[in-house]
């Protein structure tokens, strides 16, 4: 997934945690790595070529009354990846000891990343797995596939099913289905460059319902986080915060999840930083910009 990496990074690269106010950088100061390129998997657009494929239709109207709804009214000028902002939060991460969450500091203001944050920028159901959810796999030659795709379980990407989307003649009952894949595997739970599906997912949507009342946020913000939190103590990675410096010093990193919310957040509070980004002032959401919307 990731491009070898460097030699580890130098010594006084680590903060001696000189700053009585703060827990210690990740990076010291002066010593942040250069060069790095987020490879951040996640497609915005694939929200608005939805919205534009579903437009009018009694589906777009269950999109909006789910837990999906937000996303949809995410200000489209905002949701293209920076991967300078993004790359310069997590050069400033702050060591700190709670799992799943993620501190960052700008000067001498932090910024927490929680599920907290995520799930007020995004309006996603974050609350708890079902026992029966991390225990179920998908099955091969799932019946869903079959139904939804035509085929045997295989590769299907996201760019095909919105493809698919956009035709007219497309069965009725295949839409909703198709367009809540699509956000999940091309949105919120990315894994893979290519945005294939995954057989779990598709097999989910043998019962609909209980696919919208899914706990999407949860599990789209531990995929988010997997690439930044500092890997388990093992005999083969006795230092995990060494192991996770020099993940972010390479020269590409793979990003899952839904990383666009880490972005979101940090317009949110610090708005000057909207500055950086061209058209910032356009306000318009993912349902007001539907002639603008390119397929992937």
């Amino acid at each position: 997934m990731d491009s070898t990496a460097p030699t580890s990074p130098p010594v006084n690269a680590v903060d001696d945690g000189s700053s009585a106010q703060l827990p210690r950088r990740l990076f010291g100061p002066g010593f942040f790595p250069t060069g790095l390129r987020l490879n951040i998997y996640s497609k915005a657009n694939v929200i608005g070529a939805v919205a534009s494929a579903l437009a009018g239709l009694a589906d777009m109207d269950v999109l909006l009354g789910s837990q999906f709804g937000r996303l949809f009214h995410l200000p489209a000028a905002c949701c293209h990846n920076s991967t300078k902002l993004v790359g310069s939060l997590l050069y400033r991460q702050l060591i700190t000891t709670r799992k799943y969450e993620l501190w960052y500091t700008f000067s001498t203001h932090p910024l927490r990343f929680s599920l907290d944050e995520f799930q007020s920028i995004t309006g996603l159901n974050c609350g708890a797995f079902d026992i029966e959810d991390s225990d179920s796999e998908a099955t091969a030659g799932s019946i869903m596939w079959q139904k939804r795709f035509d085929t045997t379980v295989g590769d299907i990407s996201v760019a095909q099913v919105l493809e698919m989307l956009r035709n007219p003649f497309l069965a009725s009952w295949k839409r909703l289905c198709l367009a809540l894949i699509a956000l999940v595997d091309g949105v919120l739970c990315c894994t893979n460059k290519t945005l294939k599906f995954t057989p779990k997912y598709v097999e989910m949507l043998i019962d609909v319902p209980s696919f919208l009342n899914y706990p999407w946020g949860r599990l789209s913000f531990l995929h988010t986080l997997s690439r930044f939190l500092p890997p388990p103590v093992s005999k083969d990675i006795p230092d995990p915060l060494h192991e996770l410096r020099i993940r972010l010093s390479q020269q590409t990193t793979a990003c899952y999840g839904f990383l666009l919310a880490l972005q979101l957040l940090a317009f949110e509070v610090m708005p000057q930083l909207l500055a950086r980004i061209p058209d910032a002032g356009n306000t318009a959401t993912f349902l007001e910009t539907l002639p603008l919307v390119r397929p992937l």
